[in-house]
């Protein structure tokens, strides 16, 4: 499975995304300057006896000319965004059909379950991105029905906040897919069973 291909994609998306909102932080505060000179220079303007304006015309237009520039900016990097979802889609859809090439024993059903996680549907317009979505979803995989020792089975929600980088994704992914490939089954049932003989043993030791 071409995981480093896969992974140099997400990150190129991650990436822009990142750039996308550091753009929209900085036009909201120059935006939030521009009218705060504009609210000053109209005092001075209706002041009977005006005071200099002391350069706050010309900072004005510095400023109008920021909220130009970063919002072409914005622009472009949302149309570059907007590729890198379809370039992800288009990537997280081959790759769920190499998983099942590759794991002979991953039925439709728990393909389904596969794709529901590591979903294809890729759109920057969501409120909560596609990272986020998908580690969260990786993440209850691999602490319910792919966990290995009662340690793991401890569901603790992700959160679905802008992660700092994909690094935890990306560990995720790969820890899925090798789980996958030594057997491990996308089953709910499968993690009930494990939980109750996790717990068996528990008991077991406890008392002996």
């Amino acid at each position: 499975v071409p995981l480093q291909e896969y992974f140099d994609i997400i990150d190129t998306r991650f990436e822009l995304r990142v750039r996308q909102r550091s753009y929209r932080e900085m036009l909201s505060l120059r935006a939030q300057q521009f009218r705060a000179i504009q609210r000053r220079l109209l005092t001075r303007f209706k002041d009977k006896t005006p005071s200099p304006l002391q350069n706050m015309d010309t900072l004005l237009e510095g400023t109008y000319q920021q909220i130009l520039a970063l919002a072409d900016a914005d622009l472009q990097t949302t149309k570059s965004l907007e590729e890198a979802d379809h370039s992800l889609s288009t990537a997280t859809k081959l790759m769920l059909l190499l998983v099942k090439l590759w794991c002979p024993s991953l039925d439709d059903k728990q393909a389904a379950v596969l794709q529901s996680c590591l979903t294809p549907d890729v759109n920057s317009a969501d409120d909560v991105g596609w990272e986020e979505m998908v580690d969260a979803s990786i993440t209850m995989l691999l602490r319910t029905c792919l966990a290995k020792t009662s340690k793991e089975q401890s569901v603790v929600a992700a959160s679905l906040k802008l992660p700092s980088d994909t690094t935890k994704l990306k560990k995720h992914i790969a820890l899925l897919l090798e789980r996958l490939n030594k057997g491990g089954t996308l089953s709910l049932n499968t993690f009930t069973e494990s939980k109750q003989s996790h717990r068996s043993k528990d008991q077991i030791e406890s008392g002996s």
